[in-house]
């Protein structure tokens, strides 16, 4: 009988299928996984890997979605609390912002005032509760909310209801200077 090569790097520690997962910090439940496969590795560089896609809600304190991702494909690095979506990914924030790419990563080690949590180097659309929309065509950076973001290389378009009429009264108006 010939021996068999496995390389033990290749072999998950842990295999879960049909997971939703609550998920505390500090004792307070801040997080809802869900996914169809979870595999946990744990030679070299500890990560996770969602390779049937993954659903994250992120909740507040009185447990309201917050926030949430969802993508085709996703990789959780133990040490460097990095996440990293990739396919289809679609994240929204508390106001209702929708953020379309094909990968973003979410560093949780960034403390929450700082533009630099979530990011993508891949074009990304953001959508607004009134569907005004902007591209970013060399993607974005966010902080830990998504409320504070920067485009790089952005473009837009906005929705315009009023009528033409409107919008040239509103700018004599505005556009008028008094003078002593």
């Amino acid at each position: 009988m010939p021996l068999v090569s496995v390389d033990v790097q290749a072999i998950p520690r842990i295999h879960t299928e049909n997971v939703s997962q609550l998920i505390s910090d500090s004792g307070i439940t801040r997080y809802r996984l869900e996914t169809k496969i979870w595999d946990m590795y744990s030679s070299g560089e500890p990560y996770w890997h969602f390779p049937e896609g993954i659903h994250v809600e992120r909740f507040d304190s009185l447990f309201q979605v917050e926030g949430s991702i969802v993508a085709d494909t996703a990789y959780y690095f133990e040490r460097q609390e990095l996440w990293q979506a990739i396919g289809n990914v679609v994240a929204k924030n508390t106001e209702g912002t929708t953020f379309e790419t094909s990968e973003l990563f979410w560093d949780q080690k960034v403390p929450p005032n700082v533009v630099k949590a979530f990011y993508t180097l891949k074009p990304v659309k953001i959508t607004k509760p009134d569907n005004t929309f902007v591209y970013g065509r060399n993607g974005f950076r966010a902080d830990q909310s998504l409320n504070t973001v920067h485009l790089f290389s952005g473009k837009g378009e906005l929705n315009i209801e009023e009528s033409t009429d409107s919008i040239r009264q509103n700018t004599r108006s505005s556009d008028s200077v008094q003078r002593p």
